[in-house]
């Protein structure tokens, strides 16, 4: 496999027995589907031990706003999103394998947003709670609108007819 930012081989590396791939040129990682759950929280030792591991590879110039290929299928342009409801830290995901590209240091930061999963499921049901709230007062404005509009119209209708 390739890295997406520099397309230098990626080098496979065992930690707590998972096996996953980094580019010693751009510092990042790729994690299969599903393995990025034993790296991503600050008590989990996989992390912090990959962590430190990738923090000796210091990428050179590197434009990270270009969208990338995955290594694992390489025809596949990944999505990016934050990766979490504090958008702080935007990753790579591919649609068709489910795999993650984290540039150089992302994995140090979401493992420092949420330490553990009760922070990051909070989070998630504050950002929901937020975005319902905002919807709920947008409905309730919309309806207020069109009440206003409906009672223009109808005095018009009546002053047209009186």
């Amino acid at each position: 496999m390739k890295c997406p930012r520099t397309a230098s081989e990626l080098t496979p590396i065992k930690v707590g027995g998972i096996t996953v791939e980094f580019s010693k040129a751009s510092g990042g990682v790729f994690f299969d589907n599903y393995e990025l759950m034993h790296f991503d929280e600050e008590h989990e030792k996989r992390g912090s031990v990959l962590v430190e591991h990738l923090s000796q590879f210091t990428p050179s110039a590197i434009d990270y706003s270009q969208r990338i290929n995955c290594p694992k299928c390489p025809d596949i342009v990944m999505r990016r999103y934050f990766y979490s409801p504090k958008n702080q830290v935007e990753v790579d995901e591919c649609p068709g394998c489910g795999g993650i590209w984290f540039d150089y240091n992302e994995l140090a930061k979401i493992r420092e947003l949420f330490p553990n999963q009760q922070d990051r499921d909070k989070a998630g049901k504050d950002f929901v709670l937020a975005m319902l709230e905002t919807n709920i007062q947008k409905n309730h404005d919309m309806k207020i609108q069109q009440k206003d509009a409906l009672a223009q119209k109808l005095q018009r209708l009546f002053m047209s007819v009186f």
